[in-house]
């Protein structure tokens, strides 16, 4: 079913960006917003992709046989894919990212993260006040890594900070922005599965989603002198 579902969609993506150059390739013969009825065809087929693996994820982690691809790795490189994941909605936003160098290495199934990341970020870019920088930071606080994705905006509806995390709950109860209420679901699944915790938060006029992830002992590089 995920195949069938994602091929398709993906196909989709590819063809829309296909005809995006095409007709930028023949800009002075193309109809009148054909350039941009045809971008708006490529981000509707992405958001469309991005629901669906969601729900995918969301399903595979219910079924409780899923295994993680753990391996130690920088947080780093799954915080720079998925910002270029996202390229189609960040490409307008002020992104400020704030990664220590000295972050250690962190044991983590880089594909669900990166599941994680680009749902936190998605969500930051839907329901922030257009032209207000989203937030992005990592920083140790032992025993975990703790990162978090903060925007402005209305924030979180402050007695439901908990249920936020349910399938299919939103944040208000009439949101003006589409989406299914499933993304911080499978953050929470994906996030839980690690071993780690999630929260979200409101504070000084800014949304904030906080998640932790266990530091453990890295093993030691190789050629490590210490």
């Amino acid at each position: 079913m995920s195949h069938d579902l994602r091929t398709p969609l993906t196909s989709l993506v590819g063809l829309a960006d296909t005809l995006i150059d095409t007709l930028s390739d023949r800009q002075a013969g193309a109809p009148d917003n054909a350039i941009e009825t045809a971008g708006m065809l490529r981000d509707q087929s992405l958001a469309m992709h991005r629901m669906v693996t969601n729900l995918l994820e969301m399903a595979r982690l219910q079924s409780g046989r899923v295994r993680l691809n753990k391996q130690w790795q920088p947080i780093d490189d799954i915080v720079g894919s998925s910002v270029r994941l996202l390229d189609d909605i960040l490409a307008a936003r002020q992104l400020d990212i704030a990664l220590p160098a000295d972050l250690p290495l962190i044991c983590f199934d880089a594909v669900l993260m990166e599941r994680v990341l680009c749902n936190l970020l998605e969500n930051a870019a839907k329901y922030s006040t257009a032209g207000t920088p989203i937030g992005l930071t990592a920083r140790v606080c032992p025993p975990n890594l703790e990162v978090s994705v903060c925007n402005e905006g209305a924030g979180f509806p402050p007695d439901r900070l908990d249920q936020v995390f349910d399938p299919f709950v939103r944040g208000f109860q009439e949101p003006t922005v589409a989406g299914t209420g499933i993304g911080l679901a499978v953050c929470r699944a994906i996030v839980s599965a690690h071993g780690g915790t999630i929260a979200a938060e409101n504070a000084l006029g800014k949304a904030r989603v906080r998640l932790t992830l266990p530091l453990g002992t890295p093993p030691e590089m190789e050629g490590d002198l210490s």
